[in-house]
């Protein structure tokens, strides 16, 4: 089977046949309307004209133009039940929608014919004989109850339901001119009439309105009230495998059948089947979408005249704030394209954008309390590093290395469309940020570089050697979760909804087994380091340092092994942008899950 034939979607037999019969059941109740209807609006018309009374005669016109709705309702489903043809495919489900409008527009000419001889009448009061409305307004009240009651079975059809709004007039107006009569014949206040006439004509107007919206909205094509477009799109390029959507369309082909097109990037084409089967599955339970029709595309070999870009600004337009909500970019490599996750706090409209990039072999979620506290004042982005969390894994291990970070970040900041930034690193985050911002026009504004500096003792290497990419496989959560607290222990001390809040998301479930999220392949370059390869290291760190001409602020652990203090002295002599400030009790690095912590970065940022 080609990649076209999985892209195309076919509904089954069973659903059609479900659908005729219940259409053929919508019919019946219309029929039976139609028939109570019409039969009862002669008998109130020439009540309503030997009675003399505008509540009987706008009832009675209600009834008219119900039968008339009713009639167009039931032709508009009788139609809709045509299959499709060469001339039109889609068949013919719009009817529905086209007599809803058209209805619609009917029930607005009626309800201001009303409102204008009610005013008239409102200063011209004629005679009204009240016996008569009373008595033919009740048995209308019971006959549009009957007709209400029998529309009312179909809630779902725009058109049933434009129909049913005629019937709600009509019922209104009936208890309007049932009530006109009671006060006539007790008081003879003839303006009473009138009054009610204005009063079911403005209520009538509301529910006309809402149904001429929806079946405007529906013709036109309009995304399905029920479905959050933006959402739908966010949710596709969530899929695994998925990198890119673009030209991405949602509508309605025939009421309560939502359908779907778009164009979908990918790395290769052979994936395309098991993709777009997740697709599938993700849109029918999510969104209730099962008409699907995509294109798949290779990253990389997309017209440029497609419009890759306008999901991404239609999010950006939204007002929607986000709250830890991961979203993907597009990175480069020598391998070829991948996926960077990052997680967002905030409005993305602020131009305020902070950058929180993690340790070694951290992820974005590190972040969330920071997050939260500055989201405020700040678009947070916390990106997973690849290789890390949900970002994608490479497949040359030596391009873990920081100048494909430095890459991916700005392609992150070219994607988030802004020109300015401000950054938090955590150790190797810290590390990334350094040599971007020494590099020239980058767009990082301040920086705080958290527990890092050009140099790193030998003894902090031995360490992270001892635990990065080793085996770490446990059968129970509880007991991996333990474990990472352990090796975590230098963070400072934390209490359990602390550990759990910054540790937890290190930790997924794989084969049964919980292990950690990143790849392990991200120990190759740290392993294959040498003496003389981590001087010539050191030395372009230091170079790199002394170019920033930025506002920085060095925070230090009081225990950590990896910046000591004489090489954070170090840094404050050779750079006049940077103060520092130490942290007492925390080891590499302070995680800035504590108050006291998230106030100092906020202080900093403000």
């Amino acid at each position: 089977m080609s990649a076209a034939d999985h892209s195309l979607h076919a509904h089954k037999q069973g659903d059609a046949k479900h659908a005729h019969a219940k259409q053929v059941s919508n019919q019946n109740l219309l029929l039976i309307a139609l028939v109570l209807t019409l039969g009862f609006s002669g008998v109130e018309g020439a009540a309503a004209y030997f009675a003399n009374s505008l509540a009987l005669i706008s009832d009675a016109g209600h009834m008219v133009t119900d039968a008339a709705a009713l009639g167009l309702a039931l032709l508009a489903q009788i139609i809709s039940r045509r299959p499709p043809s060469p001339k039109h495919s889609f068949g013919f489900g719009r009817a529905e929608a086209l007599a809803a409008f058209v209805n619609s527009l009917a029930m607005l000419a009626l309800v201001a014919w009303i409102m204008v001889e009610a005013v008239s009448r409102f200063y011209d009061p004629h005679q009204v004989d009240g016996l008569t409305v009373t008595v033919v307004a009740a048995i209308g009240l019971l006959m549009n109850i009957v007709v209400a009651w029998v529309l009312s079975r179909d809630k779902k059809s725009v058109n049933t339901r434009a129909a049913l709004v005629h019937v709600m007039g009509d019922l209104l107006g009936s208890v309007a001119a049932l009530i006109a009569g009671i006060v006539i014949q007790l008081t003879g206040w003839m303006p009473i009439d009138a009054i009610l006439s204005i009063l079911v004509s403005l209520l009538i107007l509301k529910s006309t309105i809402s149904i001429l919206r929806e079946s405007y909205h529906f013709l036109m094509e309009g995304v399905p009230l029920h479905i959050d477009y933006l959402q739908v799109g966010n949710d596709l390029k969530n899929v695994p495998g998925v990198l890119a959507v673009h030209d991405l369309h949602v509508w309605e082909m025939t009421p309560s059948f939502p359908a779907l097109i778009g164009h979908i990037e990918i790395e290769q084409m052979s994936e395309w089947p098991e993709i777009m089967a997740r697709i599938n599955e993700m849109l029918l339970n999510k969104h209730g979408i099962d008409h699907v029709t995509l294109q798949p595309e290779i990253a990389g070999m997309v017209d440029e005249h497609t419009h890759g870009e306008e999901l991404e600004d239609e999010i950006k337009k939204s007002n929607v704030i986000h709250h830890g909500d991961t979203f993907f970019v597009t990175c480069t490599s020598p391998d070829g394209p991948h996926r960077m996750a990052y997680h967002a706090w905030g409005n993305p409209n602020n131009p305020k954008v902070l950058v929180c990039v993690h340790g070694l072999t951290r992820r974005g979620s590190d972040f969330k309390t920071l997050a939260q506290a500055m989201s405020n004042d700040y678009y947070v982005v916390c990106p997973d590093v690849v290789g890390r969390g949900d970002s994608d894994r490479l497949k040359n291990p030596m391009l873990y290395a920081v100048p494909q970070y430095v890459a991916d970040m700005a392609s992150l900041i070219q994607h988030l469309g802004v020109a300015q930034v401000d950054w938090f690193g955590t150790s190797m985050g810290g590390l990334i940020g350094m040599v971007y911002a020494s590099m020239p026009k980058n767009p990082i504004r301040r920086m705080l570089i958290n527990d890092v500096g050009p140099r790193i003792e030998p003894e902090a290497i031995k360490r992270l050697g001892s635990y990065v990419g080793q085996a770490f496989s446990f059968a129970n959560r509880a007991d991996a979760l333990q474990r990472l607290n352990e090796i975590c222990a230098s963070f400072g001390s934390h209490t359990p909804e602390e550990w759990e809040i910054y540790n937890g998301p290190m930790l997924v479930q794989k084969d049964g087994l919980w292990v950690m999220h990143y790849d392990p392949d991200i120990s190759v370059p740290f392993a294959s380091v040498n003496p003389i390869m981590a001087k010539a290291g050191e030395m372009a760190m230091w170079h790199a340092f002394k170019q920033i001409h930025i506002p920085m602020l060095i925070v230090r652990g009081g225990e950590s092994d990896l910046l000591s203090a004489k090489t954070v002295a170090e840094m404050c002599k050779v750079n006049p942008y940077i103060r520092s400030i130490e942290i007492p009790g925390v080891g590499h690095a302070p995680a800035f899950v504590k108050s006291e912590q998230v106030a100092l970065a906020k202080e900093f940022f403000s």
